[in-house]
């Protein structure tokens, strides 16, 4: 259904019902143009066969009679072996021969004094006796010396014309089916041709995200749709380029410049919590908005980091690692918050998984992979933490067994500031950008991270990082000894 809506299927079906139209108009012409062609020869050669007949035959009927001209038209033309009926009749009606096939012929009806010479048009008419098929006829009105006028009938039945049509009609039907077909091929593979602009065009698309919003599509030199569609889709991909340019740096520009008064705002708080001077409600007061100022910071910092890693101005120390035992580091220093809950971390962590990264910003990925699995995850719960390989990635698996993610939300746990019903609610502190981190690092590190989760029945995220080769992990190592 959804390929019966392309614009292929229906510039194939507008190219393939033409040629069809055409098709059909030509076979209806080259059928009709057959068939008045082989009637017109037929009456041909019975016209010349009846001219034959009374110019040599019947005009000698007055001086050797019938038996001369019977015996002669069976010499010489065998009407029955050669499907040809023939009757001779003069103006009183008497027959003066007749083939024994004239069965077909209507009988005979004098016309009278209407006589017509062998030089005249003879006068044809097609019967049909008996629902057989029909039989063309050439009357043909002989006057003799005797003043006798004879009427010389030549019939064939159309039996030939109607096989000879029946096989064109088979040759046409076999033919057109056929050319049909490979035009229906051909046009799938010429519209393929004429549609591999688009194509690359596709391509070219689907390779730009928000870190390369400089790269442009092909533009194909091609003067039509074509290139005006690519050309609009740059400027437009241009437009995007510059607005989140805009809205980047003044991200990081706010981020920033908010870092300075909150830094003053904390510590001005912190000297009045030393203050002997205040009350225990004004010390109250002071500590709830030192807690709304650390808040604050942590969000300033992590939209701070989140902008410099997707504009690409985040600095970072790039070495060979073993991801297994940066994540066994991890969730030593974590294990004791997920023993205040209550909550058992189980490992299935192989060593010797060696990556390329940033040693703090990918601890800051577990950091934030295990600080929210044990955020979600109800007292008494398991929390899973992984790391094995595939042929050519290094995996980090972080599963829990807490409330898990409703499907409608699933899509948008790595956006910024996203937060889930519970945690919108109130119910769960947080600042909506950890997930957004553990992104943007892992594609900072040319990775991907996803998430699967069932409502009230945990969550799962992996994190997938380009394996390093054991070439270069030899020599990474030579190079540190």
């Amino acid at each position: 259904m959804r390929f019966s809506r392309s614009i292929r299927f229906k510039l194939i079906s507008l190219y393939v019902g033409l040629l069809t139209v055409i098709f059909i108009c030509f076979g209806a012409y080259t059928y009709y143009g057959f068939h008045h062609f082989l009637i017109h020869s037929l009456d041909q050669a019975l016209n010349r066969r009846a001219l034959q007949i009374a110019s040599t035959i019947v005009e000698e009927l007055p001086n050797r009679g019938p038996a001369y001209v019977a015996g002669e038209i069976q010499a010489r033309y065998a009407p029955e072996l050669n499907e040809r009926v023939i009757r001779i009749t003069d103006s009183n009606g008497e027959i003066i021969y007749a083939s024994r096939n004239t069965d077909l012929l209507s009988p005979y009806v004098p016309r009278g004094n209407q006589t017509r010479g062998v030089e005249e048009q003879p006068f044809y008419r097609e019967e049909i006796q008996d629902r057989k098929q029909p039989i063309r006829v050439v009357s043909l009105d002989h006057r003799l010396a005797n003043g006798l006028v004879c009427t010389v009938e030549v019939g064939a039945p159309e039996n030939d014309i109607a096989k000879a049509l029946d096989h064109l009609l088979v040759t046409l039907g076999i033919g057109f089916s056929i050319l049909i077909l490979l035009s229906i091929l051909g046009g799938y593979s010429l519209l393929g041709r004429a549609l591999s602009p688009v194509d690359e065009i596709v391509s070219a698309a689907e390779q730009i995200t928000f870190k390369n919003l400089s790269q442009r599509l092909p533009v194909p030199q091609t003067g039509d749709e074509f290139e005006r569609i690519s050309l609009a889709l740059n400027r437009m991909i241009q437009r995007l380029e510059e607005a989140f340019q805009i809205a980047n740096r003044f991200s990081a520009d706010a981020s920033h410049e908010l870092r300075t008064p909150l830094t003053i705002i904390r510590g001005e708080l912190e000297a009045m919590v030393k203050s002997p001077t205040l009350t225990s409600d004004a010390l109250q007061r002071v500590a709830d908005m030192l807690e709304e100022v650390e808040r604050l910071t942590r969000i300033v910092e992590g939209l701070l980091l989140v902008s410099r890693l997707e504009s690409g101005e985040a600095q970072m120390q790039i070495t060979t690692l073993d991801l297994g035992e940066l994540v066994n580091s991890v969730a030593d220093q974590m294990e004791l918050l997920s023993q205040d809950k209550l909550l058992t971390m189980k490992r299935e962590i192989n060593l010797n998984v060696f990556v390329e990264g940033d040693a703090m910003r990918l601890k800051q990925v577990v950091v934030n992979l295990l600080d929210n699995a044990i955020k979600y995850t109800p007292e008494g719960g398991t929390i899973i933490l992984g790391v094995r390989t595939n042929k050519t990635h290094a995996i980090l698996e972080a599963a829990d067994t807490g409330i898990g993610i409703q499907p409608d939300a699933l899509p948008h746990v790595f956006k910024r500031f996203f937060r889930s019903g519970e945690a919108r609610a109130g119910r769960i502190a947080g600042t909506g950008l950890g997930l957004a981190i553990v992104q943007s690092i892992t594609e900072a590190h040319g990775g991907m991270v996803f998430a699967e989760s069932n409502a009230n029945a945990g969550s799962q995220f992996r994190v997938e990082l380009p394996l390093v080769h054991k070439e270069k992990q030899n020599n990474d190592i030579q190079l540190a000894t």
